[in-house]
Protein backbone atom coordinates (compact mmCIF):
# COMPACT_ATOMS: atom_id res chain seq x y z
CA UNK A 1 0.00 0.00 0.00
CA UNK A 2 1.33 3.42 -0.93
CA UNK A 3 0.80 6.70 0.86
CA UNK A 4 1.50 10.20 -0.34
CA UNK A 5 2.56 13.13 1.77
CA UNK A 6 3.14 16.66 0.55
CA UNK A 7 6.79 17.39 1.16
CA UNK A 8 8.43 20.69 1.84
CA UNK A 9 12.13 20.49 1.04
CA UNK A 10 14.11 23.10 2.96
CA UNK A 11 17.67 23.06 1.72
CA UNK A 12 20.66 23.27 4.01
CA UNK A 13 21.49 26.95 3.55
CA UNK A 14 18.59 28.05 5.69
CA UNK A 15 20.42 27.17 8.91
CA UNK A 16 20.87 30.27 11.04
CA UNK A 17 22.54 31.13 14.30
CA UNK A 18 20.17 30.85 17.24
CA UNK A 19 20.83 34.51 18.00
CA UNK A 20 18.92 35.32 14.80
CA UNK A 21 15.56 35.08 16.51
CA UNK A 22 12.43 36.37 14.83
CA UNK A 23 8.78 37.09 15.44
CA UNK A 24 7.39 34.41 13.14
CA UNK A 25 3.75 35.40 13.64
CA UNK A 26 4.60 38.92 12.49
CA UNK A 27 6.45 37.56 9.45
CA UNK A 28 3.56 35.24 8.56
CA UNK A 29 1.22 38.23 8.80
CA UNK A 30 3.43 40.29 6.46
CA UNK A 31 3.84 37.50 3.90
CA UNK A 32 0.18 36.43 3.90
CA UNK A 33 -0.89 40.07 3.49
CA UNK A 34 1.37 40.38 0.43
CA UNK A 35 0.01 37.14 -1.02
CA UNK A 36 -3.64 38.05 -0.39
CA UNK A 37 -3.21 41.49 -1.93
CA UNK A 38 -0.97 40.68 -4.89
CA UNK A 39 -0.69 37.00 -5.87
CA UNK A 40 -2.33 35.96 -9.14
CA UNK A 41 -2.47 32.31 -8.04
CA UNK A 42 -4.12 33.28 -4.73
CA UNK A 43 -6.82 35.31 -6.49
CA UNK A 44 -7.35 32.57 -9.06
CA UNK A 45 -7.35 29.54 -6.72
CA UNK A 46 -8.77 31.04 -3.51
CA UNK A 47 -11.01 33.90 -4.63
CA UNK A 48 -12.19 32.87 -8.11
CA UNK A 49 -12.50 29.18 -7.19
CA UNK A 50 -14.19 30.02 -3.87
CA UNK A 51 -11.75 28.29 -1.51
CA UNK A 52 -11.55 31.02 1.11
CA UNK A 53 -12.82 28.73 3.86
CA UNK A 54 -10.08 26.14 3.22
CA UNK A 55 -7.46 28.85 2.95
CA UNK A 56 -8.50 30.41 6.29
CA UNK A 57 -8.25 27.02 8.01
CA UNK A 58 -4.79 26.49 6.51
CA UNK A 59 -3.67 29.97 7.55
CA UNK A 60 -4.97 29.49 11.10
CA UNK A 61 -3.09 26.19 11.30
CA UNK A 62 0.09 27.95 10.13
CA UNK A 63 -0.37 30.76 12.66
CA UNK A 64 -0.62 28.18 15.46
CA UNK A 65 2.64 26.54 14.37
CA UNK A 66 4.30 29.97 14.06
CA UNK A 67 3.77 30.48 17.80
CA UNK A 68 6.47 27.85 18.44
CA UNK A 69 8.89 29.09 15.73
CA UNK A 70 11.46 31.41 17.28
CA UNK A 71 14.45 31.31 14.92
CA UNK A 72 14.85 32.36 11.31
CA UNK A 73 15.38 28.74 10.33
CA UNK A 74 12.21 27.52 12.03
CA UNK A 75 10.19 30.36 10.56
CA UNK A 76 11.47 29.69 7.06
CA UNK A 77 10.06 26.18 7.33
CA UNK A 78 6.70 27.53 8.49
CA UNK A 79 6.64 30.00 5.59
CA UNK A 80 7.30 27.27 3.05
CA UNK A 81 4.52 25.24 4.65
CA UNK A 82 2.22 28.27 4.26
CA UNK A 83 3.03 28.56 0.54
CA UNK A 84 2.23 24.87 -0.02
CA UNK A 85 -1.51 25.67 -0.10
CA UNK A 86 -1.18 27.40 -3.49
CA UNK A 87 -0.31 25.28 -6.51
CA UNK A 88 2.13 27.66 -8.14
CA UNK A 89 5.62 26.48 -9.09
CA UNK A 90 6.86 29.99 -9.85
CA UNK A 91 5.90 31.39 -6.44
CA UNK A 92 7.52 30.89 -3.07
CA UNK A 93 10.18 31.89 -0.58
CA UNK A 94 13.86 32.28 -1.40
CA UNK A 95 16.70 32.60 1.09
CA UNK A 96 19.22 35.42 0.85
CA UNK A 97 22.97 35.21 1.46
CA UNK A 98 22.79 36.18 5.14
CA UNK A 99 22.78 32.69 6.65
CA UNK A 100 26.28 31.30 6.63
CA UNK A 101 28.87 32.55 9.11
CA UNK A 102 31.52 30.81 6.97
CA UNK A 103 32.57 30.75 3.32
CA UNK A 104 33.11 27.01 2.88
CA UNK A 105 31.68 23.79 4.30
CA UNK A 106 35.27 22.60 4.66
CA UNK A 107 35.54 24.94 7.66
CA UNK A 108 34.54 22.06 9.93
CA UNK A 109 34.78 23.91 13.26
CA UNK A 110 32.49 26.75 12.14
CA UNK A 111 30.10 24.38 10.38
CA UNK A 112 29.72 22.16 13.47
CA UNK A 113 29.09 25.21 15.67
CA UNK A 114 26.58 26.53 13.14
CA UNK A 115 24.63 23.25 12.98
CA UNK A 116 24.73 22.67 16.74
CA UNK A 117 23.28 26.10 17.50
CA UNK A 118 20.47 25.89 14.95
CA UNK A 119 19.40 22.32 14.26
CA UNK A 120 17.08 20.53 16.66
CA UNK A 121 18.69 17.33 17.94
CA UNK A 122 16.60 14.45 19.34
CA UNK A 123 17.61 11.12 20.86
CA UNK A 124 16.83 8.10 18.70
CA UNK A 125 14.17 5.70 19.97
CA UNK A 126 14.21 1.93 19.70
CA UNK A 127 11.69 1.80 16.87
CA UNK A 128 10.40 -1.11 14.82
CA UNK A 129 10.28 -0.80 11.05
CA UNK A 130 6.53 -0.54 10.76
CA UNK A 131 4.48 1.62 8.41
CA UNK A 132 6.27 4.93 7.96
CA UNK A 133 8.28 4.53 11.17
CA UNK A 134 11.74 3.05 11.49
CA UNK A 135 15.04 3.15 9.64
CA UNK A 136 15.30 4.30 6.02
CA UNK A 137 18.55 4.06 4.02
CA UNK A 138 19.40 6.80 1.52
CA UNK A 139 19.90 5.53 -2.04
CA UNK A 140 23.57 6.63 -2.00
CA UNK A 141 24.34 4.55 1.09
CA UNK A 142 25.90 7.62 2.70
CA UNK A 143 23.31 8.27 5.43
CA UNK A 144 20.16 6.90 7.08
CA UNK A 145 17.20 8.45 8.86
CA UNK A 146 14.83 7.11 11.48
CA UNK A 147 11.22 8.27 11.47
CA UNK A 148 9.78 8.21 14.98
CA UNK A 149 6.80 9.54 16.92
CA UNK A 150 6.87 12.66 19.07
CA UNK A 151 4.58 13.73 21.91
CA UNK A 152 3.49 16.84 19.99
CA UNK A 153 -0.03 17.12 18.59
CA UNK A 154 0.83 19.34 15.62
CA UNK A 155 4.06 17.50 14.76
CA UNK A 156 3.38 13.79 15.40
CA UNK A 157 6.53 12.48 13.64
CA UNK A 158 10.11 13.50 12.96
CA UNK A 159 12.86 11.96 10.88
CA UNK A 160 16.32 12.09 12.46
CA UNK A 161 19.81 11.18 11.31
CA UNK A 162 21.08 7.86 12.62
CA UNK A 163 24.74 8.89 12.37
CA UNK A 164 26.96 11.92 11.76
CA UNK A 165 27.19 12.91 8.08
CA UNK A 166 30.46 13.69 6.33
CA UNK A 167 30.61 13.97 2.55
CA UNK A 168 33.78 14.89 0.64
CA UNK A 169 35.53 16.05 3.83
CA UNK A 170 32.61 18.34 4.67
CA UNK A 171 30.65 17.95 7.89
CA UNK A 172 26.91 18.17 7.24
CA UNK A 173 25.07 16.84 10.29
CA UNK A 174 25.09 15.18 13.72
CA UNK A 175 23.43 11.95 14.78
CA UNK A 176 19.96 12.88 16.06
CA UNK A 177 19.60 16.01 13.92
CA UNK A 178 16.03 16.45 12.72
CA UNK A 179 15.89 16.18 8.93
CA UNK A 180 12.12 15.78 8.54
CA UNK A 181 9.35 17.55 10.48
CA UNK A 182 6.02 15.84 9.81
CA UNK A 183 2.92 17.88 10.63
CA UNK A 184 -0.79 17.07 10.57
CA UNK A 185 -2.55 19.72 8.50
CA UNK A 186 -5.99 21.25 9.03
CA UNK A 187 -7.57 18.37 7.10
CA UNK A 188 -5.87 15.78 9.28
CA UNK A 189 -3.43 14.72 6.55
CA UNK A 190 0.31 14.49 7.11
CA UNK A 191 2.68 17.04 5.57
CA UNK A 192 6.43 17.05 5.92
CA UNK A 193 9.24 19.59 5.99
CA UNK A 194 12.44 17.92 4.80
CA UNK A 195 15.74 19.63 5.66
CA UNK A 196 18.30 18.68 3.03
CA UNK A 197 21.64 20.04 1.82
CA UNK A 198 21.38 23.12 -0.40
CA UNK A 199 20.17 26.69 -0.43
CA UNK A 200 16.47 27.19 -1.12
CA UNK A 201 13.10 25.71 -0.18
CA UNK A 202 11.41 23.48 -2.76
CA UNK A 203 8.07 21.71 -2.41
CA UNK A 204 8.04 17.99 -3.12
CA UNK A 205 5.66 15.12 -2.56
CA UNK A 206 6.64 12.21 -0.35
CA UNK A 207 5.37 8.68 -0.99
CA UNK A 208 6.16 5.43 0.81
CA UNK A 209 5.43 1.73 0.67
CA UNK A 210 6.74 -1.10 2.83
CA UNK A 211 10.19 -1.02 1.21
CA UNK A 212 10.60 2.42 -0.36
CA UNK A 213 10.36 6.06 0.77
CA UNK A 214 10.35 8.53 -2.13
CA UNK A 215 11.10 12.26 -1.74
CA UNK A 216 11.00 13.96 -5.11
CA UNK A 217 13.91 12.39 -6.97
CA UNK A 218 15.53 11.11 -3.76
CA UNK A 219 14.80 7.56 -2.62
CA UNK A 220 15.23 5.81 0.73
CA UNK A 221 15.03 2.02 1.14
CA UNK A 222 14.26 -0.27 4.07
CA UNK A 223 17.18 -2.54 3.26
CA UNK A 224 20.74 -1.26 3.54
CA UNK A 225 22.34 0.25 0.45
CA UNK A 226 25.91 -0.15 -0.76
CA UNK A 227 28.11 2.83 0.04
CA UNK A 228 29.39 2.80 -3.53
CA UNK A 229 27.59 5.95 -4.56
CA UNK A 230 26.05 5.89 -8.00
CA UNK A 231 26.86 9.14 -9.72
CA UNK A 232 23.71 10.91 -10.85
CA UNK A 233 23.35 11.25 -14.59
CA UNK A 234 23.67 14.81 -15.80
CA UNK A 235 23.44 16.11 -19.35
CA UNK A 236 25.83 18.85 -20.52
CA UNK A 237 24.49 22.36 -19.99
CA UNK A 238 24.96 23.32 -23.61
CA UNK A 239 23.13 23.26 -26.92
CA UNK A 240 24.52 21.10 -29.73
CA UNK A 241 23.59 19.02 -32.78
CA UNK A 242 25.01 15.65 -33.86
CA UNK A 243 24.30 12.76 -36.22
CA UNK A 244 23.58 9.51 -34.38
CA UNK A 245 23.36 7.29 -37.46
CA UNK A 246 22.40 7.43 -41.13
CA UNK A 247 18.70 7.86 -40.26
CA UNK A 248 18.74 9.92 -37.08
CA UNK A 249 19.90 13.35 -35.91
CA UNK A 250 20.07 14.51 -32.29
CA UNK A 251 19.53 18.11 -31.16
CA UNK A 252 20.25 18.89 -27.51
CA UNK A 253 18.71 22.19 -26.29
CA UNK A 254 19.62 22.94 -22.68
CA UNK A 255 17.81 26.29 -22.43
CA UNK A 256 15.20 28.37 -24.24
CA UNK A 257 16.50 31.51 -22.56
CA UNK A 258 16.38 34.39 -25.03
CA UNK A 259 20.16 34.73 -24.69
CA UNK A 260 20.44 31.20 -26.15
CA UNK A 261 18.10 31.90 -29.10
CA UNK A 262 20.89 33.06 -31.41
CA UNK A 263 22.86 29.92 -30.57
CA UNK A 264 19.85 27.64 -31.21
CA UNK A 265 19.10 29.35 -34.53
CA UNK A 266 22.74 29.26 -35.63
CA UNK A 267 23.29 25.57 -34.81
CA UNK A 268 20.01 24.60 -36.43
CA UNK A 269 20.72 26.62 -39.59
CA UNK A 270 24.25 25.25 -39.96
CA UNK A 271 22.87 21.69 -39.82
CA UNK A 272 19.79 22.32 -41.97
CA UNK A 273 21.15 20.17 -44.82
CA UNK A 274 21.26 17.16 -42.48
CA UNK A 275 17.54 17.42 -41.71
CA UNK A 276 16.78 15.23 -44.71
CA UNK A 277 17.23 12.27 -42.36
CA UNK A 278 13.87 10.73 -41.43
CA UNK A 279 14.29 11.01 -37.65
CA UNK A 280 15.13 13.84 -35.27
CA UNK A 281 15.53 13.51 -31.50
CA UNK A 282 15.11 16.81 -29.63
CA UNK A 283 16.42 16.46 -26.07
CA UNK A 284 15.11 19.20 -23.75
CA UNK A 285 15.82 17.49 -20.42
CA UNK A 286 16.71 19.99 -17.72
CA UNK A 287 15.49 22.90 -19.86
CA UNK A 288 13.71 25.21 -17.42
CA UNK A 289 12.32 27.48 -20.13
CA UNK A 290 12.99 31.05 -21.17
CA UNK A 291 11.37 32.63 -24.21
CA UNK A 292 8.82 31.24 -26.66
CA UNK A 293 10.73 33.05 -29.42
CA UNK A 294 13.67 30.69 -28.92
CA UNK A 295 11.97 27.69 -30.50
CA UNK A 296 10.08 29.35 -33.36
CA UNK A 297 12.66 28.32 -35.99
CA UNK A 298 12.10 24.65 -35.10
CA UNK A 299 8.32 24.62 -35.61
CA UNK A 300 8.27 24.34 -39.44
CA UNK A 301 10.26 21.10 -39.10
CA UNK A 302 8.13 19.76 -36.25
CA UNK A 303 4.55 20.64 -37.18
CA UNK A 304 2.63 18.61 -39.78
CA UNK A 305 0.22 21.42 -40.70
CA UNK A 306 0.55 25.17 -40.99
CA UNK A 307 -2.35 26.05 -38.69
CA UNK A 308 -2.48 24.71 -35.16
CA UNK A 309 -3.98 25.62 -31.80
CA UNK A 310 -2.16 27.89 -29.40
CA UNK A 311 -1.94 26.11 -25.99
CA UNK A 312 -1.93 29.48 -24.20
CA UNK A 313 -4.28 31.99 -25.79
CA UNK A 314 -3.85 34.88 -23.36
CA UNK A 315 -2.31 36.11 -20.11
CA UNK A 316 -4.25 38.09 -17.53
CA UNK A 317 -2.51 40.35 -14.99
CA UNK A 318 -3.91 40.55 -11.47
CA UNK A 319 -3.94 44.32 -11.06
CA UNK A 320 -3.41 44.99 -7.39
CA UNK A 321 -2.18 48.49 -6.58
CA UNK A 322 1.37 47.21 -6.07
CA UNK A 323 1.33 45.06 -9.22
CA UNK A 324 0.03 47.97 -11.29
CA UNK A 325 2.76 50.20 -9.87
CA UNK A 326 5.40 47.60 -10.79
CA UNK A 327 4.17 47.31 -14.38
CA UNK A 328 3.81 51.10 -14.62
CA UNK A 329 7.40 51.65 -13.48
CA UNK A 330 8.64 49.10 -16.04
CA UNK A 331 6.45 50.25 -18.92
CA UNK A 332 9.40 51.52 -21.00
CA UNK A 333 11.69 48.60 -20.16
CA UNK A 334 10.87 46.24 -23.04
CA UNK A 335 10.17 46.94 -26.71
CA UNK A 336 10.16 50.73 -26.40
CA UNK A 337 12.45 52.20 -29.06
CA UNK A 338 10.63 55.34 -30.15
CA UNK A 339 8.39 58.11 -28.87
CA UNK A 340 5.45 56.32 -30.47
CA UNK A 341 6.31 53.18 -28.48
CA UNK A 342 6.43 55.26 -25.29
CA UNK A 343 3.02 56.78 -25.98
CA UNK A 344 1.56 53.34 -26.68
CA UNK A 345 3.02 52.04 -23.39
CA UNK A 346 1.42 54.96 -21.52
CA UNK A 347 -1.89 54.33 -23.26
CA UNK A 348 -1.83 50.66 -22.33
CA UNK A 349 -1.18 51.43 -18.66
CA UNK A 350 -4.04 53.93 -18.54
CA UNK A 351 -6.33 51.28 -20.02
CA UNK A 352 -5.25 48.86 -17.29
CA UNK A 353 -5.63 51.38 -14.46
CA UNK A 354 -9.43 51.06 -14.40
CA UNK A 355 -9.14 47.35 -13.57
CA UNK A 356 -7.11 47.80 -10.37
CA UNK A 357 -8.36 45.28 -7.82
CA UNK A 358 -9.19 42.58 -10.37
CA UNK A 359 -7.79 40.50 -13.20
CA UNK A 360 -7.24 42.23 -16.51
CA UNK A 361 -10.14 41.15 -18.77
CA UNK A 362 -9.23 38.71 -21.54
CA UNK A 363 -10.13 40.06 -24.95
CA UNK A 364 -11.48 37.89 -27.74
CA UNK A 365 -8.40 36.29 -29.19
CA UNK A 366 -7.75 33.72 -31.87
CA UNK A 367 -7.03 30.21 -30.65
CA UNK A 368 -5.14 29.45 -33.85
CA UNK A 369 -1.63 30.30 -34.95
CA UNK A 370 0.17 29.75 -38.22
CA UNK A 371 3.70 28.73 -39.20
CA UNK A 372 4.87 30.21 -42.48
CA UNK A 373 5.84 26.85 -43.97
CA UNK A 374 6.20 23.19 -43.07
CA UNK A 375 8.72 20.58 -44.24
CA UNK A 376 8.31 16.88 -45.00
CA UNK A 377 11.56 16.04 -43.22
CA UNK A 378 12.20 14.98 -40.58
CA UNK A 379 9.31 12.53 -40.82
CA UNK A 380 9.47 11.63 -37.12
CA UNK A 381 10.34 13.90 -34.20
CA UNK A 382 11.06 12.37 -30.79
CA UNK A 383 11.16 14.76 -27.83
CA UNK A 384 12.86 13.62 -24.60
CA UNK A 385 11.59 15.41 -21.49
CA UNK A 386 12.01 15.13 -17.72
CA UNK A 387 10.69 16.78 -14.57
CA UNK A 388 13.13 19.68 -14.84
CA UNK A 389 11.35 20.85 -18.02
CA UNK A 390 9.37 23.96 -17.09
CA UNK A 391 7.65 27.11 -18.26
CA UNK A 392 8.40 27.91 -21.94
CA UNK A 393 9.78 24.41 -22.47
CA UNK A 394 6.38 23.05 -21.48
CA UNK A 395 4.84 25.49 -23.96
CA UNK A 396 7.15 24.09 -26.65
CA UNK A 397 6.08 20.52 -25.83
CA UNK A 398 2.36 21.44 -25.87
CA UNK A 399 2.80 23.03 -29.29
CA UNK A 400 4.82 20.12 -30.67
CA UNK A 401 2.44 17.42 -29.40
CA UNK A 402 -0.24 18.68 -31.80
CA UNK A 403 1.83 17.33 -34.70
CA UNK A 404 1.36 13.71 -35.74
CA UNK A 405 5.10 13.60 -36.44
CA UNK A 406 5.87 14.00 -32.73
CA UNK A 407 6.19 11.42 -29.95
CA UNK A 408 7.37 12.33 -26.44
CA UNK A 409 9.44 10.21 -24.04
CA UNK A 410 10.58 10.50 -20.42
CA UNK A 411 8.86 11.82 -17.28
CA UNK A 412 6.11 14.29 -16.49
CA UNK A 413 7.40 17.83 -16.79
CA UNK A 414 7.57 20.16 -13.79
CA UNK A 415 4.18 21.82 -14.20
CA UNK A 416 5.19 25.49 -14.06
CA UNK A 417 3.09 27.05 -16.78
CA UNK A 418 -0.13 28.49 -15.34
CA UNK A 419 1.33 31.52 -13.54
CA UNK A 420 4.15 33.91 -14.32
CA UNK A 421 5.66 37.38 -14.26
CA UNK A 422 7.39 36.98 -10.94
CA UNK A 423 7.85 39.99 -8.62
CA UNK A 424 10.29 39.95 -5.73
CA UNK A 425 9.52 41.33 -2.26
CA UNK A 426 12.07 41.42 0.56
CA UNK A 427 10.74 40.31 3.95
CA UNK A 428 11.43 42.99 6.55
CA UNK A 429 14.08 42.00 9.14
CA UNK A 430 14.31 38.46 7.77
CA UNK A 431 17.01 36.85 5.59
CA UNK A 432 14.66 35.75 2.81
CA UNK A 433 12.46 37.20 0.12
CA UNK A 434 9.24 36.09 -1.52
CA UNK A 435 8.47 35.87 -5.21
CA UNK A 436 4.83 36.46 -6.14
CA UNK A 437 3.34 35.75 -9.55
CA UNK A 438 1.32 38.55 -11.15
CA UNK A 439 -0.13 36.82 -14.24
CA UNK A 440 -2.40 33.89 -14.92
CA UNK A 441 -2.17 32.10 -18.27
CA UNK A 442 -5.40 31.24 -20.09
CA UNK A 443 -5.32 27.85 -21.85
CA UNK A 444 -7.33 27.09 -24.97
CA UNK A 445 -8.83 23.90 -23.50
CA UNK A 446 -8.86 25.03 -19.84
CA UNK A 447 -6.29 22.40 -18.81
CA UNK A 448 -4.60 22.50 -15.41
CA UNK A 449 -0.95 21.45 -15.49
CA UNK A 450 0.42 23.34 -12.48
CA UNK A 451 2.51 21.01 -10.29
CA UNK A 452 1.24 18.11 -12.44
CA UNK A 453 3.16 18.57 -15.65
CA UNK A 454 2.80 17.18 -19.17
CA UNK A 455 2.70 13.39 -19.35
CA UNK A 456 4.89 11.92 -22.12
CA UNK A 457 3.54 9.46 -24.67
CA UNK A 458 6.06 6.90 -23.39
CA UNK A 459 7.11 6.91 -19.72
CA UNK A 460 10.76 6.01 -19.08
CA UNK A 461 12.46 4.86 -15.87
CA UNK A 462 14.43 7.74 -14.27
CA UNK A 463 16.83 5.25 -12.70
CA UNK A 464 18.38 4.55 -16.10
CA UNK A 465 18.13 8.05 -17.55
CA UNK A 466 21.60 7.79 -19.09
CA UNK A 467 20.13 5.17 -21.46
CA UNK A 468 17.08 7.15 -22.59
CA UNK A 469 18.47 8.14 -26.01
CA UNK A 470 19.34 4.51 -26.74
CA UNK A 471 15.88 3.43 -25.55
CA UNK A 472 14.23 5.93 -27.91
CA UNK A 473 16.37 4.58 -30.74
CA UNK A 474 15.45 0.99 -29.92
CA UNK A 475 11.74 1.55 -29.28
CA UNK A 476 10.79 3.88 -32.07
CA UNK A 477 13.48 4.34 -34.68
CA UNK A 478 14.44 1.93 -37.41
CA UNK A 479 18.17 2.51 -37.82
Amino acid sequence: MKYKISLLLILFSVFVYSKNVCDCKKIIHFVSKQVEENSASYHHQVISQKKKSDYRKHKKHIENIAKTAFTNRQCLGVLQYYFSFLKDNHQGIFVTNDYYPFTTFSDTVSVKKFIKENVENISLKNNENKGMEGIWHHESGIFNIQIQKTNQKERPFVGVLTQDIRINNQFLGFKGDVKIDIYRNYKGNLQAIFWDFGQKPITYELAFSDQKLKIGNVTFYRNSVSKEKKKKFQLPSKTYFKELNKNTNYFRIHSFDYANKKNIDSIFSVNKEKLTKPNLIIDVRGNEGGSDWSYQLLLPYIMDKKEYEKPIIAASIFLSKDNFKSFYNDRYKYGVDSRKDSLNADKKMEALRKYIGSFEPVKNTSKKTIVSSIYDFPQNVYIIQNKQCASSTEGFILNAKQSKKVKTFGQNTMGALTYGDWREIQIIDFPARIGLTQKRMIFSNDINLEMIGITPDVLLNPENEEQWVDIVLQKSISQ
